[in-house]
Order: C-alpha cells, then structure tokens, then sequence
C-alpha cells in the first residue's frame, strides 16, 4: 500500500475545507496510508523579507519529510497532468516502494531550496489557488486516481 504524507504550512482555517478533508480522508483509507501533517506558519514581522519567511517554511516542511520519500513540491509552474495521468504517475511511484511527500507551501509558495529539494515540481492547475485549497484539491485528485487505478465509477 502505497505510504502518502501531505505536508502543508499553517492550519487549515475554513471549516468547509476541514470538512473535504476529512471526507478526502476517509474515502482514501482503503486506497493508501495517508498522513496530513501541519507545519508552523511564519508570522510576516517587520524587516522579515517574503523570501525569509518562504526559506524559514520550507525548513520546517523539508525537516518533516519521511525518511527515503519522494518528494513532489507543488508550484504553478510544475508539471500538468490529466486524472489518467496522474493515477499512472502514482502506480509509478508506488512501485518504487518508496514513500511518498507531497509539499504545499504557505500563502507565499515554496522558497527555491525547498523546490531544488524536490525530486519532481507538480501543477494541480495554472490557476493560481489558495494554499488551504489546494490541499483539498490534491486530496480530491488523489481519491480520483485511486478510482482510476481500480475502475471505479467515481472518475466516469
């Protein structure tokens, strides 16, 4: 069973998100092992540049990744894929019996080393989306491709 960790920055504050979550969660629980982990938010203080408060998260996500994991960061610029794709790319890398880390940064995004430490960049759109939203999007879009993985009606 493939091992999944969702490590994202902050708390996730809307309660209709909360509840995606949980329901994402639950429906994945035959499909994989799955760990959402938080990681402290840096408060934006006076003379703090963005690019140290992205380089401060991106230590706490980089210091919670699982041991062997391979690491996919989320950022806009990533790589694209179709729900098909995107279950292939997890058989792929369920195969490798390797854990797998997915990075969401904070409202600011990922600092370059935190990218640089990845082993692959992931796009859930073009569209620009809100950090907490995002998590949803890829909790939804992983049960999507454990659908596809079993042929279940869900993806149809």
């Amino acid at each position: 069973m493939l091992h999944v960790t969702i490590l994202m920055v902050g708390k996730t504050r809307e309660a209709f998100i909360q509840e995606g979550q949980a329901f994402y969660q639950k429906r994945l629980q035959p499909f994989l092992h799955l760990t959402l982990k938080s990681v402290r938010e840096e408060k934006e203080a006076a003379g703090l540049t963005a690019a140290a408060v992205k380089l401060r998260e991106g230590q706490r996500l980089k210091a919670q990744i699982p041991p062997r994991a391979f690491v996919a960061a989320l950022t806009p610029q990533g790589r694209e894929f179709s729900s098909e794709e995107f279950a292939a790319w997890l058989t792929q890398r369920e195969l490798e019996a390797r854990p797998l880390a997915f990075l969401i940064g904070g409202h600011l995004g990922l600092d370059p080393a935190t990218l640089a430490a990845a082993s692959e960049r992931l796009a859930l759109a073009r569209l620009t989306l809100t950090h907490e939203l995002s998590r949803l999007v890829l909790l939804e879009q992983l049960y999507r491709a454990m659908t596809i993985k079993c042929g279940h009606p869900y993806h149809v």
